[in-house]
């Protein structure tokens, strides 16, 4: 298959209207590791994640609060990097919740008949997965691109928010080829609408003459609303890194699934992934055809596994 068959593929199946839909014909993929481990070994990863960003939130807040906002406790909600972080916090809970949820109920043994459908708190969590991996890694280019270089308030320049700008998106990334979750290009548009919302409660809270550090009213300076053109264009390269932030999701998720498939199904896998891609693509539209795959997986794991 060539490139351009390949982009073509891409479009065609991510640029249609089921993309931007949360169902999915295998719901345990959202509950186990793409790799052959033990089901407890990815439970115990998953509480632990959560725990400790769960910590790390609490820590966070105390010392930004008590160093930087002492009069004004709740300016930590000002910034877009704190909302990041939260929905970050959030989605490590819910989906250690899931898991565990699911692990117990199903005796671990997490296989196509476990559900009959997708779970609206699986639904939830690709939701906020999508969203809050997205957001940290533009949180991240944005910092260490231009807000960190520009904006040379206090608060950006602590070695604690230097480490919140960078852990995260390490996190992520380490996460997608970790974890057996899909992702899609179209789940952008989810991102977006939470940027959205955060540009406007930003704008409102700039022309309610709102205070945050230093005695200005806005969270950072290329989204001061006074320079109305100067903070549009922010908002726009934003979007842009919204898209971008989403491809690299997209793209190392296809990785990790050809990584998978060339060392679990052998050499013919190097040349057939890309049909193998082809058939769990349309098993979107045609369960059936996914099942024999997953089917495929889980034997092939069991073997490992008994050796």
């Amino acid at each position: 298959m060539t490139l351009k068959d390949r982009c073509v593929e891409c479009v065609n199946h991510e640029f249609r209207a089921e993309s931007m839909g949360l169902e999915h014909p295998t719901p345990r993929s959202f509950l186990c590791s793409q790799w052959p481990v033990n089901q407890k070994v990815y439970v115990i990863y998953r509480v632990l994640v959560a725990l400790g960003f769960l910590a790390w939130l609490i820590a966070d807040v105390i010392y930004e609060t008590r160093t930087f906002f002492r009069e004004h406790t709740y300016t930590y909600l000002i910034y877009a990097t704190n909302w990041s972080f939260m929905l970050l916090t959030l989605t490590s809970l819910l989906m250690a919740i899931c898991v565990l949820y699911y692990s117990i109920r199903s005796g671990e043994c997490l296989d196509s008949q476990t559900f009959e459908r997708m779970p609206r708190a699986l639904k939830v969590q690709w939701l906020l997965q999508n969203i809050s991996y997205n957001s940290a890694m533009v949180v991240t280019v944005s910092y260490w691109s231009y807000i960190g270089v520009l904006d040379k308030s206090e608060v950006f320049k602590s070695t604690s928010s230097e480490v919140k700008h960078t852990l995260n998106t390490v996190y992520v990334i380490l996460d997608v080829l970790i974890s057996g979750s899909p992702f899609r290009i179209l789940h952008l548009l989810y991102t977006v609408g939470l940027g959205s919302v955060y540009s406007l409660f930003n704008a409102v809270y700039f022309l309610n003459d709102g205070t945050i550090l230093e005695g200005r009213h806005y969270a950072y300076n290329l989204l001061d609303w006074g320079k109305p053109s100067e903070a549009i264009v922010t908002c726009v390269l934003c979007v842009v890194l919204c898209v971008f932030a989403q491809i690299v999701l997209y793209e190392l998720y296809r990785i990790r699934f050809f990584i998978y498939k060339c060392i679990y199904f052998g050499s013919d896998s190097i040349t057939k992934s890309d049909s193998e891609m082809q058939r769990i693509m349309a098993a979107e539209t045609d369960t059936p055809a996914y099942q024999t795959i997953e089917e495929r997986g889980d034997r092939t794991l069991s073997e490992i596994s008994e050796e």
